[in-house]
Protein backbone atom coordinates (compact mmCIF):
# COMPACT_ATOMS: atom_id res chain seq x y z
CA UNK A 1 0.00 0.00 0.00
CA UNK A 2 1.09 3.42 -0.95
CA UNK A 3 0.15 6.48 1.31
CA UNK A 4 1.28 9.19 -1.11
CA UNK A 5 -1.49 10.99 -1.00
CA UNK A 6 -2.24 10.77 2.64
CA UNK A 7 1.46 12.37 2.88
CA UNK A 8 0.44 15.38 0.76
CA UNK A 9 -2.13 16.75 2.78
CA UNK A 10 -1.36 19.81 4.46
CA UNK A 11 -3.64 18.83 7.45
CA UNK A 12 -1.10 15.91 8.32
CA UNK A 13 1.77 18.06 8.67
CA UNK A 14 -0.59 21.18 10.47
CA UNK A 15 -1.18 18.18 12.80
CA UNK A 16 2.33 17.17 12.93
CA UNK A 17 3.65 21.05 13.52
CA UNK A 18 1.17 21.28 16.22
CA UNK A 19 2.84 18.86 18.64
CA UNK A 20 6.44 18.50 17.31
CA UNK A 21 7.10 22.39 16.86
CA UNK A 22 6.79 25.75 18.51
CA UNK A 23 7.64 24.50 21.62
CA UNK A 24 11.60 26.02 22.98
CA UNK A 25 12.05 23.15 25.38
CA UNK A 26 11.41 20.61 22.34
CA UNK A 27 13.61 22.96 20.44
CA UNK A 28 16.25 23.15 22.95
CA UNK A 29 16.52 18.48 22.70
CA UNK A 30 15.85 18.72 19.17
CA UNK A 31 19.14 21.16 18.45
CA UNK A 32 21.36 19.38 21.21
CA UNK A 33 20.39 15.95 19.54
CA UNK A 34 21.42 17.47 15.99
CA UNK A 35 24.55 18.60 18.08
CA UNK A 36 25.48 14.97 19.66
CA UNK A 37 24.82 13.80 15.72
CA UNK A 38 26.98 15.95 14.13
CA UNK A 39 29.47 15.06 17.37
CA UNK A 40 29.01 11.81 16.31
CA UNK A 41 30.04 11.56 12.30
CA UNK A 42 32.14 14.21 12.53
CA UNK A 43 31.80 15.73 8.96
CA UNK A 44 34.01 17.59 7.23
CA UNK A 45 33.64 21.18 6.74
CA UNK A 46 31.02 21.57 3.16
CA UNK A 47 29.78 18.01 3.66
CA UNK A 48 26.60 17.57 1.72
CA UNK A 49 23.59 15.83 3.82
CA UNK A 50 20.17 14.77 2.36
CA UNK A 51 17.30 15.48 4.50
CA UNK A 52 14.74 13.03 3.75
CA UNK A 53 11.18 13.42 5.07
CA UNK A 54 12.23 17.05 6.19
CA UNK A 55 8.41 19.12 6.42
CA UNK A 56 8.97 22.69 6.99
CA UNK A 57 12.54 22.07 7.00
CA UNK A 58 13.19 22.35 10.94
CA UNK A 59 15.99 19.77 10.58
CA UNK A 60 17.18 21.13 7.58
CA UNK A 61 17.54 24.54 9.06
CA UNK A 62 19.73 22.90 11.55
CA UNK A 63 21.70 21.49 9.15
CA UNK A 64 22.37 24.49 7.50
CA UNK A 65 23.33 26.20 10.23
CA UNK A 66 26.26 24.56 10.88
CA UNK A 67 27.46 25.65 7.76
CA UNK A 68 26.74 22.54 5.54
CA UNK A 69 24.71 22.39 2.55
CA UNK A 70 21.36 20.04 2.87
CA UNK A 71 18.97 18.94 -0.08
CA UNK A 72 15.50 18.64 1.46
CA UNK A 73 13.06 15.99 -0.05
CA UNK A 74 9.40 15.59 1.24
CA UNK A 75 6.08 14.38 -1.04
CA UNK A 76 3.83 17.56 -0.10
CA UNK A 77 4.65 20.18 -2.93
CA UNK A 78 2.69 23.10 -0.27
CA UNK A 79 4.61 22.00 2.48
CA UNK A 80 7.65 22.59 0.75
CA UNK A 81 6.77 26.27 -0.37
CA UNK A 82 6.57 27.19 3.10
CA UNK A 83 9.86 24.93 3.89
CA UNK A 84 11.30 27.53 1.02
CA UNK A 85 9.48 30.49 2.52
CA UNK A 86 11.13 29.27 6.00
CA UNK A 87 15.07 29.44 4.71
CA UNK A 88 14.61 32.47 2.94
CA UNK A 89 13.24 33.93 5.79
CA UNK A 90 16.22 32.48 8.05
CA UNK A 91 18.95 33.35 5.41
CA UNK A 92 19.54 30.06 4.63
CA UNK A 93 18.56 29.70 1.11
CA UNK A 94 22.14 29.83 -0.32
CA UNK A 95 22.79 26.40 1.52
CA UNK A 96 19.28 24.38 1.10
CA UNK A 97 16.87 23.08 -1.91
CA UNK A 98 14.51 21.34 -1.76
CA UNK A 99 13.03 18.36 -4.08
CA UNK A 100 9.40 17.13 -4.05
CA UNK A 101 9.70 12.87 -4.07
CA UNK A 102 8.71 10.34 -2.60
CA UNK A 103 11.59 8.90 -0.88
CA UNK A 104 10.89 5.20 -1.95
CA UNK A 105 11.20 6.25 -5.55
CA UNK A 106 13.87 8.50 -5.70
CA UNK A 107 16.65 8.62 -7.54
CA UNK A 108 17.70 11.64 -6.29
CA UNK A 109 18.41 12.77 -9.52
CA UNK A 110 21.73 10.99 -9.47
CA UNK A 111 22.98 12.71 -6.22
CA UNK A 112 24.86 11.41 -3.87
CA UNK A 113 25.46 12.57 -0.09
CA UNK A 114 28.42 12.47 2.54
CA UNK A 115 25.23 12.12 5.28
CA UNK A 116 21.66 10.71 4.99
CA UNK A 117 19.28 12.25 7.86
CA UNK A 118 15.95 11.03 8.32
CA UNK A 119 14.06 11.68 11.23
CA UNK A 120 10.95 9.57 11.98
CA UNK A 121 9.72 9.27 8.66
CA UNK A 122 10.74 5.64 7.94
CA UNK A 123 7.97 4.54 10.74
CA UNK A 124 5.20 6.09 8.23
CA UNK A 125 6.09 4.35 5.11
CA UNK A 126 4.88 0.96 4.50
CA UNK A 127 7.24 -0.52 2.13
CA UNK A 128 10.21 0.80 4.48
CA UNK A 129 12.64 -1.42 3.21
CA UNK A 130 12.20 -0.13 0.00
CA UNK A 131 12.66 3.29 1.41
CA UNK A 132 15.85 2.38 3.15
CA UNK A 133 17.47 0.84 0.35
CA UNK A 134 16.73 4.36 -1.70
CA UNK A 135 18.73 6.09 1.03
CA UNK A 136 21.26 3.97 1.39
CA UNK A 137 22.19 4.06 -2.46
CA UNK A 138 22.23 8.33 -1.74
CA UNK A 139 25.24 7.38 0.24
CA UNK A 140 29.24 8.24 -0.93
CA UNK A 141 30.88 5.35 0.13
CA UNK A 142 32.44 5.86 3.42
CA UNK A 143 29.35 8.05 4.21
CA UNK A 144 26.66 8.28 7.23
CA UNK A 145 22.89 7.46 8.12
CA UNK A 146 21.31 8.44 10.53
CA UNK A 147 17.86 7.12 11.21
CA UNK A 148 15.68 8.04 14.05
CA UNK A 149 12.83 5.90 14.86
CA UNK A 150 10.43 4.56 18.01
CA UNK A 151 11.71 1.26 19.39
CA UNK A 152 9.12 -1.51 19.56
CA UNK A 153 10.81 -2.97 22.97
CA UNK A 154 10.59 0.31 24.38
CA UNK A 155 8.89 0.32 27.62
CA UNK A 156 6.39 2.82 26.90
CA UNK A 157 5.14 0.82 23.80
CA UNK A 158 5.56 -2.27 25.54
CA UNK A 159 3.02 -0.78 28.16
CA UNK A 160 0.59 0.70 25.45
CA UNK A 161 0.38 -2.44 23.80
CA UNK A 162 -0.64 -4.72 27.27
CA UNK A 163 -3.20 -1.65 28.28
CA UNK A 164 -4.83 -2.39 24.55
CA UNK A 165 -5.78 -5.67 25.23
CA UNK A 166 -8.35 -4.55 27.50
CA UNK A 167 -9.65 -1.44 25.81
CA UNK A 168 -9.50 -2.53 22.06
CA UNK A 169 -13.38 -1.20 21.48
CA UNK A 170 -11.83 2.13 22.52
CA UNK A 171 -8.83 2.33 20.79
CA UNK A 172 -8.87 3.65 16.80
CA UNK A 173 -5.75 2.26 15.34
CA UNK A 174 -5.30 -1.29 14.18
CA UNK A 175 -2.55 -3.42 15.50
CA UNK A 176 -0.54 -5.46 12.71
CA UNK A 177 2.51 -7.44 13.55
CA UNK A 178 5.50 -7.83 11.10
CA UNK A 179 8.68 -8.97 10.69
CA UNK A 180 10.56 -5.23 10.92
CA UNK A 181 7.73 -4.19 14.28
CA UNK A 182 4.21 -3.35 15.19
CA UNK A 183 2.18 -0.96 12.87
CA UNK A 184 -0.40 0.93 14.04
CA UNK A 185 -3.02 2.04 11.26
CA UNK A 186 -5.75 4.20 11.01
CA UNK A 187 -8.45 5.27 8.84
CA UNK A 188 -10.04 8.53 9.24
CA UNK A 189 -12.23 10.35 6.77
CA UNK A 190 -10.59 7.50 4.52
CA UNK A 191 -7.18 8.98 5.06
CA UNK A 192 -5.08 5.97 5.67
CA UNK A 193 -2.09 6.41 8.27
CA UNK A 194 0.11 4.14 9.77
CA UNK A 195 2.66 4.47 12.56
CA UNK A 196 5.47 2.00 13.27
CA UNK A 197 7.51 0.89 16.53
CA UNK A 198 10.78 -0.56 14.83
CA UNK A 199 12.32 -4.06 15.44
CA UNK A 200 15.94 -2.10 15.81
CA UNK A 201 17.84 -5.31 14.94
CA UNK A 202 15.22 -6.14 11.71
CA UNK A 203 16.22 -2.52 11.17
CA UNK A 204 20.33 -3.22 11.24
CA UNK A 205 20.48 -6.41 9.58
CA UNK A 206 18.46 -4.52 6.78
CA UNK A 207 21.30 -1.63 6.82
CA UNK A 208 24.04 -4.82 6.30
CA UNK A 209 22.12 -5.58 3.55
CA UNK A 210 22.64 -2.17 2.10
CA UNK A 211 26.35 -2.33 2.81
CA UNK A 212 25.69 0.06 6.05
CA UNK A 213 26.98 -1.02 9.02
CA UNK A 214 25.69 0.42 12.22
CA UNK A 215 28.23 1.86 14.36
CA UNK A 216 26.22 4.00 17.25
CA UNK A 217 22.97 4.20 18.99
CA UNK A 218 21.12 6.27 21.39
CA UNK A 219 18.17 7.56 22.80
CA UNK A 220 16.11 10.44 22.03
CA UNK A 221 13.04 9.80 24.30
CA UNK A 222 11.46 7.57 26.24
CA UNK A 223 7.97 8.37 26.05
CA UNK A 224 6.28 10.12 23.08
CA UNK A 225 4.72 13.44 23.37
CA UNK A 226 1.97 12.95 21.06
CA UNK A 227 -0.79 11.56 23.35
CA UNK A 228 0.05 14.00 26.30
CA UNK A 229 -2.23 17.70 26.18
CA UNK A 230 -0.23 20.87 24.91
CA UNK A 231 0.76 22.77 27.90
CA UNK A 232 2.28 21.55 31.28
CA UNK A 233 1.02 17.80 30.73
CA UNK A 234 3.56 17.44 27.41
CA UNK A 235 5.94 19.86 28.72
CA UNK A 236 6.85 17.43 31.54
CA UNK A 237 7.23 14.65 29.17
CA UNK A 238 9.38 17.02 27.20
CA UNK A 239 11.70 17.70 29.75
CA UNK A 240 11.43 13.80 31.41
CA UNK A 241 12.72 12.81 27.24
CA UNK A 242 15.19 15.78 28.13
CA UNK A 243 16.97 14.06 31.08
CA UNK A 244 16.97 10.67 29.85
CA UNK A 245 18.88 11.96 26.71
CA UNK A 246 21.46 13.73 28.62
CA UNK A 247 21.80 10.98 31.18
CA UNK A 248 22.32 8.41 27.53
CA UNK A 249 19.68 5.95 29.19
CA UNK A 250 20.18 3.05 26.99
CA UNK A 251 18.24 2.92 23.45
CA UNK A 252 16.68 -0.33 24.41
CA UNK A 253 14.20 0.96 26.74
CA UNK A 254 13.74 3.94 25.38
CA UNK A 255 11.13 5.11 22.52
CA UNK A 256 13.16 7.33 20.54
CA UNK A 257 16.56 5.80 19.08
CA UNK A 258 18.73 7.40 16.75
CA UNK A 259 21.25 4.57 14.52
CA UNK A 260 24.50 6.00 12.90
CA UNK A 261 25.64 3.72 10.03
CA UNK A 262 28.24 4.11 8.07
CA UNK A 263 28.88 3.22 4.40
CA UNK A 264 31.19 0.74 2.98
CA UNK A 265 34.14 2.70 1.27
Amino acid sequence: MRLNSTYAKPEIHDKWESIYRGNPLLDRLNDQIMDRIIGCIQPAPGARFLDAGCGIGDHTARIARKGYECVGIDISPLILEKAEKRMHDYGLSSRVRFICQAIEDMSICGELFDVVHCRGVLMHIPDWRKALGSLCAALKPGGHIVILENNVKAVYLRAYLFARMFFKNRSASRVVKTEGGVEFWTDENGTPFVARGANIQVLNDTLHEFQVEPVRRFSTSFIGIELFPAGWPRNAVIRLNHLVFLLRISPAICKGNAIIGKKSP
